[in-house]
């Protein structure tokens, strides 16, 4: 007996519609004795292992007037992917991937097996667009289309990864006494914070486990139970219970429409399984959660997240390096990530992030947890994140900010670029993303210097700052870089982020713009499920 699970797929970028040669169009009914089908509803069974490597994937498709579509397309992936897929022609004990097998129904009257034509796939955001011009056994000619949301169910067959990436960091466990602001580590624990991104690397599950210090990814199976502060995930350390092991807080999953559900009652479950290539994947799930919305919403919700992969750090990390800095009179802190093939030799590009206000130098390495993306991509690269508050006051990566006497942007990319891409080999492509305070210093190089950078990334970028450069008016610059902007729907930022999405959209001279904007607040759980996607966005630019 097989059980079913849910995998969503939100994918990161819309792919243009590809028409056939016959129009495809709004009308239903029969016409010059071609059957014309929009369906409007799908349903999923879940999937079934064909063998190594394929699979198949089961969707039921209805129009609302008792006429039906079964699909099944045989897939390397969980998911159905964008592309052109045809008729499978073969035995059925020989399936070739990227090829269907479908029948159609009138009503109770099955009209037989798909044997021509092509079945089109195209994304536009989180809906599906599928259409085709298909030819039935019986020589009956189908036109036939659906847009909308699908839901892959995974069957239990020989584990083999899914596409959703786990990364796990551990940090002490603090109890604040609020009422003497004094804190205590708790000696022998840890809070291991796990993060699950779906394939598009949008965030799936997030949640905080306790247990004994010390423990590797493997270590952590077992059921956790729910406690602490759902909605603020830092905060399971909050000074009103001493946490134990198997204890689990600031835990959130991801509905199908993308709403973070923040977990206030239940169990977690992680599993270890064994792939069929040998290497240990990882099962999430939880039955009968309890949880609440930031709208204000309420309920019960079960989810299961099967075969994720866990991402380990790669390469070296190097945390509170020194540059005594000329031009700020001062001592600057820096981290950087070194790829594994890093010799001291070869070259690299440079990816450089920029912390948030108050934050620091490490904040990308700990709080994003950046590092345990870089394994998962092919291009390899070097990573910097420079010191941008100091004493107390925040330099907002510009000249003179609130006229405090600090020249960070002469610093940062007259001395500061030129000598650590010297010292650690740069290849001369740069790329540069960032958080709040750091979003908008991303932002403000790339656009000033667009011929030094290959291409934005904005989190949550804190634009329309008094005393700051008017991005809104650095927009039309000639040359500008490929630009990502994400940003949460529940953001205090959120507004101005939206207008200047709206702004992007009537500049000529941007060739590239995206924007994301997801469940979210200005907080590490929204910038952690960043990270994948900043590494995987510079993966592609830096290897054209």
């Amino acid at each position: 007996m097989k059980k079913i699970y849910n995998l969503l797929l939100m994918p990161l970028a819309a792919m243009l519609w590809a028409c056939s040669d016959d129009v495809i169009d709004d009308l239903s009914g029969t016409y010059d004795d071609i059957y014309r089908y929009n369906y409007t509803t799908e349903s999923t069974g879940e999937t079934d292992k064909l063998k190594k490597g394929l699979k198949y994937l089961h969707m039921n498709f209805s129009d609302g007037k008792n006429n039906t579509l079964s699909l099944s397309v045989v897939s390397r992936e969980w998911t159905l992917q964008p592309g052109v897929y045809k008729p499978w022609s073969g035995p059925l004990d020989q399936p070739v991937a990227n090829e269907f097998y479908a029948f159609t129904a009138e009503g109770d009257q099955a009209n037989g097996r798909i044997t021509e034509g092509d079945l089109e796939v195209n994304m536009f955001g989180s809906d599906y667009d599928i259409s085709g011009l298909l030819t039935g056994g019986d020589g009956k000619r189908y036109v036939i289309n659906y847009r909308g949301p699908i839901e892959f169910v995974i069957g239990v067959d020989d584990p083999e990864p899914s596409g959703y990436t786990v990364t796990m960091k551990a940090d002490p466990v603090v109890i604040m006494d609020y009422t003497t602001w004094q804190s205590t580590v708790i000696p022998g624990v840890s809070k291991y914070t796990l993060a699950v991104s779906d394939p598009a690397g949008n965030d799936a599950a997030f949640f905080e486990a306790i247990n004994k210090e010390g423990l590797s990814m493997s270590d952590l199976t077992g059921t956790y139970t729910i406690a602490g502060s759902p909605t603020e995930p830092w905060l399971i350390d909050n000074g009103w219970l001493v946490p134990d092991y198997g204890m689990a807080g600031g835990a959130f999953i991801v509905s199908s429409t993308g709403e973070k559900q923040y977990i206030t009652q239940g169990k977690i479950n992680i599993e270890s399984v064994e792939g069929i290539t040998g290497e240990t994947l990882y099962n999430f799930s939880g039955e009968s959660l309890s949880y609440i919305t930031a709208a204000g919403g309420s309920g019960t919700a079960n989810f299961s997240i099967r075969f994720s992969s866990y991402l380990e750090k790669s390469g070296t990390e190097l945390k509170d390096l020194s540059f005594q800095s000329e031009v700020l009179g001062r001592e600057v802190k820096y981290s950087v990530i070194l790829p594994k093939s890093f010799d001291g030799t070869k070259t690299f590009p440079v990816l450089y992030m920029l912390h948030g206000a108050t934050g620091g130098n490490n904040d990308w390495l700990t709080g994003g947890n950046i590092g345990s993306h870089t394994g998962s991509v092919e291009t390899e690269m070097i990573i910097v994140s420079p010191q941008g508050s100091f004493d107390g006051f925040d330099s907002f990566y510009i000249d003179n900010y609130q006229s405090k006497g600090m020249n960070y942007e002469t610093f940062f990319i007259n001395e500061f670029m030129p000598a650590v891409e010297a010292m650690y080999k740069g290849n001369g492509r740069r790329g540069i993303a960032g958080l709040s305070m750091g979003g908008f210093g991303s932002l403000y190089y790339g656009l000033k210097y667009a011929d030094r950078f290959s291409g934005i990334y904005a989190c949550s970028p804190a634009i329309g700052i008094e005393g700051t450069p008017n991005i809104f008016d650095m927009i039309w610059t000639p040359g500008a870089s490929a630009i990502t902007v994400e940003i949460g729907t529940e953001d205090f930022l959120y507004e101005v982020n939206k207008g200047l999405n709206e702004a992007m959209q009537f500049s000529p001279l941007l060739p590239v713009f995206t924007y994301i904007e997801r469940a979210g607040a200005h907080d590490w759980a929204f910038w952690s499920a960043c990270s994948p996607k900043i590494i995987k966005f510079f993966d592609g630019l830096f290897s054209k």
